[in-house]
C-alpha cells in the first residue's frame, strides 16, 4: 500500500509545544526554583551550545507555574557491579529474528532489485545511517510451517551435506555482516528434520555441519547459538533440552580442538531455553545444575517483562545476561494508525512505536516485578524486515516491510526511528544507571498496557575507568570525558514533565540535546515530526540531594512521543542527522506485477556472481530456490529435469523426509510429522480476472498409501490459510479424480477416464469475476459460479502437492479478455475513505490487510472515491442491510454478510474508467470494513 507521500524537501519550521516555551534565562544557566513563579513569555533564543557552521539550536525551557513536576534523579554512580568493578548490565540494544520464511522475499529483492535490497539492508543494519540492529537470529529450518511459512532445512537426510544457500536466513546474516562486521548472529530451531529421529547425536550432527556450512559459503562464524527448541515448553520437555543444550556446548568445545575445526567453537555463546515467558522457572532449572552454570551464558525467553528472584540471582550471582530474545515489531503502519486513532498521533497505541520503547525499557525494569526486574538488555524483533506476502500469517509487523519485489518497492516504519533514539545515543558496553532506569503501568502482552504509566525511562553512561571517569569507548569523548544519554517513551494521553536532577555524570553545566518523535501538528505530514533535533535543555538551577550537587533540567516528554536527551550533540558516531520527512518512503512506485507472467524455472537471462568466492548461476546462489515463491509447507525447489524439460520446480518433501513440526502449542512432543499438504503462494495480491495455467507430472514412486499424491493449482489467495491456501483450487490426484474446492470444501468433482499420472497434463484455473473454470489438458473439467454472499475477487495463486515429488514447468498467469486484471487496495483506514457520521476502529489480527477494520453501525456511513471501472468492499462482517450511492445516484438497497476474512461482501462492476464516488450507508444490522479492490484496466 502505497504511503500518501513519498520523499519530500526537509521541514523548516517547528511547532510550539502547549506548555513548552522557548526562553534563554537572562543572566545564564540558573533560574528560579520549583516553587516559584516563572516568566511566561514565548520567545526562541539561539542557543551558544553549537558550534561550527551547524545552525544554533533553541534552548528549551519550561516557564508555566501549572506545571507539577515529577523529579528523576541520576546518580552516575547507581551502577550494578560486581566485585571487580564490572556493570552486570550493558546496553545491548535491538536486533532481528529471521525465521519462520519472513525474510524471504528478499533474495527476490536482491536479484530484480539491488538499489532498494541494499538500501533496505542499511536501513535495517548500517550503524550510522541506519536502525544499526546489533543481532541477527536464524532458523534452522525443517521444510515445515513455523508460523509465518517453512524455512528451509539445511540438511534433508543424514547424508546430505549441509546447504546454507536455501532460504533467505543465512544470506541475510552474511550481506548485514558486510555492513556492520560487528553485527552478532546466532542461530535456533523451530521443528526438526525428522531423519534426526529427535536423537542428540544425530541433531548435533545438524547443526554442527549448518555451522561449518555458514563458515564455509559465506565466512560465518557464529557468536551465539540457541540449541533448544523455540518457545519449549512444559517440565518435562523443558528439562530435557536444558540437558542437550547442556550437552551440545559440550560438543562444541570438544570439536573445537578437532584438526578440521573451521574456528573456535568454544567462543560460541549459549543461549537457554527461549522459552515463551517462564523465565524465572528456567533459570531455577539452570541455576539447580552446576553443568548448566558452567555452559549457559544467557538466558532468553519471549514477550515478557517480569524476572524473578532466579532471574536475579542468574544475573548478579552469575553474571549472566537476559535477553528479550523474541519481540514482537511495530504491527501497523503510522499513516494508517493516524487516520484512524488520530490522537495518538500515528506514534502511540497498541504495538505502536512508543510501544516498542516502552517494552524495552520496561524489560530492564518494570515496577510491578518489583525487587527482582527483568534485566533484559537486548530486544531481538521478530522480524525486523517483513519480506514476505501481504496477509502471511503475523504480517504486518515490522520495521521496514518488502512485499514487492518485481518493482523494488517497500515501506519503512516508525519503529525504525524508535531505534535510532537508542542506538545513535547508547553506545556499546554503555553502563544502564539504575534509578534512572525502568517503568511503570499495568502489564500487557509482553509490555504495558496503553495509557497507563506514569514514566518509562532509560539511562545510560559511558564505561567508568578504574578512576571512576569516563571512557572514550563508546561514545565518550578523546578526554576520557563521561557522556550520558536518557531515552523516554511516553505511551500515554498525558504529557509527562520531570526535573532531572543529575549527579556523578561529568560536567554539570553541559547542555543535553533534545531529540522527538510524536505526531503530526495540523497540516503536516504523519511523519513531519520523527527524530527531530527539538533544541537543548540547559539547567535551570543546581540543588543539594543528602550532601551531593545535583544540576537540574526540566524536561517535557510530550504524549504519545520518544524522547532523548543526550550529552553527545550528533550521537556517539557524531554522525547523527534529523529525519527528513518522507525518508521512509522509496522513490519506486507501488506497481503492480503486471501481467501475462511467466516463469519456465530456467532463469538463464541472469548472471554468474561470486558467492564465498565460488562462481554460481542463479539457482546456484539461491539453493535452487524459484522466483517470487513462499514456501507455507514443503519445500518448492528447482532441479534439472530431463533433456526436454530442462529444468523443472519440485516439491521436495515426501514420505520419506517430512520434517517434524513445530508442535510445542500442541502436545508438546518433538517427533510429530508435518501433515499439513505442501504448498507455495506466489504473485500479486491485486491480481483480480486473470488465469493461471501450469504443466505437471505427478511422482510415480508410491511411499505411502495414506498420502494423498496429487498437483493443485489455486487462484485469488489473499492471507495464510490452511489446505489450498488459495480460496478457489483445483486439485488433480494419481487416478484421474479431480475437485475444485473453495475454501478447502469441495463444490465440483469428478474423474478422468484412462489418466495417466506419471504424465504431463496442463492445469488452467480462470478467474472471471465470480465465475471460475478449469480444465485439463485443454479440456473443460467443470465451471463454477459462486453465487454466495462471500466470494473472494482478488487474490494471488497458489501451488499446491501431496507429500510427494510433484514436478511443474511452464507456469503462466495471463489476463481474462475483456476483463480488468488489475485493482488497487485500499486500506479502511486509509485517508482517502471518510467516515461522515463516526465509526468504530478495530486493531485486528494478522489476516485483516493492515491489521484494521471499520465498524460501522446502522445510520453511519463511509464514502469511497476512486478511479477505476468497479470496486470490491471486503472484510469480516456480520449481516448487513446497506444503502449504496454511485456518483450521488439515488440508492440500491443491498443486503450483505454474513462473510469471513477477506471475502467480498459487495461488488460492483460496469463504470467507466472514470473518477466515481461511492457512498455506503448502514441501514440495519453491523457493517465492517476491511479494505476496498479498485478495479483498473491495467497494462500488459
Amino acid at each position: 500500500m502505497p504511503r500518501p507521500h513519498r520523499r519530500t524537501a526537509r521541514f523548516t519550521t517547528r511547532s510550539t509545544a502547549v506548555a513548552a516555551v522557548l526562553v534563554l534565562a537572562a543572566g545564564g544557566l540558573l533560574a528560579p526554583s520549583a516553587s516559584a513563579s516563572a516568566p511566561r513569555d514565548v520567545t526562541a533564543t539561539s542557543s551558544s551550545s553549537t558550534t561550527g557552521s551547524q545552525p544554533a539550536l533553541p534552548v528549551l525551557r519550561l516557564d508555566d507555574p501549572s506545571i507539577d513536576w515529577r523529579e528523576l534523579l541520576v546518580d552516575g554512580d547507581d551502577v550494578q557491579r560486581g566485585a571487580d568493578g564490572t556493570a552486570f548490565n550493558t546496553f545491548g540494544g535491538f536486533g532481528s529474528v529471521s525465521c519462520n520464511n519472513t525474510s524471504n522475499l528478499l533474495l527476490d529483492y536482491k536479484e530484480e532489485q539491488p538499489e532498494a535490497y541494499w538500501r533496505i539492508m542499511r536501513m535495517l543494519f548500517d550503524p550510522e545511517t541506519g536502525a544499526g540492529l546489533k543481532h541477527i537470529k536464524v532458523e534452522l529450518g525443517a521444510d515445515s510451517n513455523s508460523s509465518s511459512g517453512a524455512e528451509p532445512a539445511t540438511k534433508r537426510s543424514a547424508d546430505e551435506p549441509a546447504n546454507v544457500l536455501r532460504g533467505a536466513g543465512f544470506h541475510f546474516i552474511a550481506d548485514a555482516l558486510s555492513i556492520n562486521p560487528d553485527i552478532e548472529t546466532e542461530a535456533l530451531r523451530w521443528g526438526e528434520p525428522s531423519w534426526t529421529g529427535n536423537d542428540p547425536v544425530k541433531r548435533y550432527q545438524w547443526y554442527k555441519e549448518t555451522i561449518d556450512a555458514a563458515y564455509d559459503t559465506f565466512g560465518v562464524e557464529f557468536d551465539w547459538m540457541s540449541p533448544s527448541q523455540n518457545e519449549v515448553r512444559g517440565s518435562t520437555y523443558q528439562a530435557s533440552e536444558l540437558a542437550w543444550t547442556v550437552q551440545f556446548a559440550q560438543w562444541l568445545e570438544r570439536d573445537a580442538a578437532a584438526p578440521d575445526a573451521r574456528y573456535d567453537y568454544s567462543k560460541i555463546k549459549i543461549v537457554a531455553l527461549d522459552s515463551y515467558r517462564e523465565g524465572d522457572a528456567v533459570a531455577a532449572r539452570i541455576l539447580a545444575d552446576p553443568a548448566a552454570l558452567e555452559q549457559i551464558d544467557a538466558l532468553g525467553y519471549h514477550y515478557d517483562i517480569v524476572g524473578g528472584p532466579n532471574v536475579t540471582r542468574l544475573n548478579k550471582e552469575f553474571g549472566k545476561e537476559i535477553l528479550y530474545s523474541e519481540g514482537v515489531a511495530p504491527m501497523i503502519d503510522p499513516q494508517y494508525r493516524l487516520a484512524a486513532d488520530p490522537s495518538r498521533g500515528g506514534v502511540g497505541g497498541t504495538v505502536s512505536a512508543a510501544d516498542i520503547a516502552d517494552r524495552f525499557i520496561n524489560a530492564y525494569r518494570w515496577s510491578g516485578a518489583g525487587a527482582d526486574p527483568a534485566h533484559m538488555t537486548t530486544f531481538l524483533f521478530q522480524p525486523a524486515v517483513s519480506a514476505m506476502y501481504e496477509g502471511t500469517q503475523y504480517s504486518p509487523k515490522h520495521l521496514v516491510r518488502a512485499s514487492d519485489p518485481w518493482s523494488g518497492y517497500w515501506e519503512g516504519d516508525v519503529g525504525l526511528v524508535a531505534v535510532r533514539h537508542f542506538h545513535q545515543f547508547v553506545g556499546e558496553g554503555w553502563e544502564y544507571v539504575e534509578g534512572a532506569t525502568g517503568g511503570d503501568g499495568t502489564k500487557g502482552d509482553g509490555g504495558t498496557n496503553v495509557d497507563s504509566s506514569t514514566r518509562t525511562v532509560l539511562t545510560a553512561r559511558t564505561p567508568a575507568s578504574a578512576d571512576g571517569e569516563g571512557s572514550a569507548d563508546g561514545g565518550g569523548s578523546a578526554d576520557g570525558e563521561t557522556q550520558w544519554s536518557q531515552v523516554h517513551a511516553n505511551n500515554t494521553r498525558t504529557d509527562r514533565y520531570f526535573e532531572v536532577k543529575v549527579a556523578d555524570l561529568g560536567p554539570a553545566d553541559r547542555p543535553l540535546y533534545a531529540w522527538e518523535t510524536r505526531g503530526p501538528d495540523a497540516g503536516q505530514a504523519y511523519d513531519a515530526n520523527y527524530f527531530q533535533n527539538t533544541g537543548v535543555y540547559e539547567p535551570v538551577r543546581t540543588e543539594t540531594i543528602d550532601g551531593v550537587e545535583h544540576a537540574v533540567y526540566r524536561v517535557k516528554v510530550p504524549a504519545y512521543s520518544i524522547l532523548t536527551l543526550s550529552t553527545l550533540a550528533h550521537g556517539v558516531s557524531g554522525t547523527t542527522d534529523e529525519y527528513v520527512p518522507g525518508e521512509l518512503a522509496p522513490d519506486t512506485a507501488d506497481t503492480i506485477l503486471p501481467l501475462p507472467y511467466r516463469d519456465d524455472f530456467e532463469y538463464d537471462e541472469y548472471p554468474v556472481t561470486r558467492v564465498g568466492g565460488e562462481r554460481m548461476t542463479y539457482l546456484e546462489r539461491r539453493g535452487g530456490t524459484p522466483r517470487y515463491t513462499a514456501d507455507q509447507d514443503g519445500a518448492f525447489e528447482v532441479v534439472r529435469g530431463d533433456r526436454k524439460r530442462g529444468h523443472v520446480l519440485q516439491q521436495q518433501i515426501n514420505a520419506g523426509n517430512r520434517g517434524f513440526t513445530w508442535n510445542v502449542w500442541g502436545n508438546g512432543r518433538q517427533d510429530v510429522l508435518q501433515t499439513a499438504s505442501p504448498s507455495t503462494v506466489l504473485g500479486d495480491h491485486r491480481w483480480a480476472d486473470y488465469t493461471a495455467a501450469v504443466d505437471f507430472r505427478l511422482d510415480d514412486v508410491d511411499r505411502d498409501a495414506s498420502l494423498e499424491n496429487f498437483a493443485g493449482l489455486g487462484v485469488r489467495q489473499t492471507y495464510a490459510r490452511g489446505g489450498d491456501q488459495a480460496t478457489y483450487a483445483v486439485r488433480v490426484h494419481e487416478d484421474g479424480r479431480w475437485q475444485l474446492r473453495k475454501l478447502d470444501q469441495v463444490v465440483a468433482s469428478g474423474a478422468v477416464a484412462g489418466f495417466d499420472g506419471g504424465a504431463w497434463h496442463r492445469l488452467a484455473v480462470e478467474a472471471r469475476e465470480n465465475v471460475v473454470t478449469a480444465t485439463l489438458d485443454g479440456v473443460r473439467l467443470t465451471r463454477y459460479t459462486d453465487t454466495s454472499a462471500n466470494p473472494v475477487l482478488a487474490g494471488r495463486i497458489a501451488l499446491t502437492s501431496g507429500f510427494y515429488n510433484t514436478q511443474y514447468d511452464n507456469l503462466a498467469v495471463t489476463p481474462v479478455r475483456g476483463q480488468a486484471w488489475a485493482s488497487e487496495k485500499i486500506d479502511d483506514a486509509d485517508p482517502r475513505l471518510t467516515y461522515p457520521d463516526g465509526f468504530t476502529f478495530t486493531q485486528a489480527g494478522y489476516a485483516h490487510f493492515n491489521r484494521t477494520q471499520h465498524v460501522l453501525a446502522a445510520s453511519r456511513s463511509v464514502t469511497v472515491p476512486f478511479r477505476g471501472t468497479g470496486i470490491n468492499l471486503f472484510g469480516a462482517t456480520a449481516a448487513a442491510t446497506l444503502e449504496v450511492s454511485v456518483d450521488g445516484a439515488a440508492p440500491r438497497t443491498v443486503q450483505v454478510g454474513p462473510v469471513g476474512t477477506r471475502e467480498t461482501s459487495y461488488w460492483l462492476r460496469g463504470l467507466g474508467n472514470r473518477q466515481h464516488t461511492v457512498t455506503v450507508r448502514v441501514v440495519s444490522g453491523t457493517f465492517t470494513l476491511d479494505g476496498v479492490d479498485v478495479l483498473t484496466p491495467g497494462r500488459s
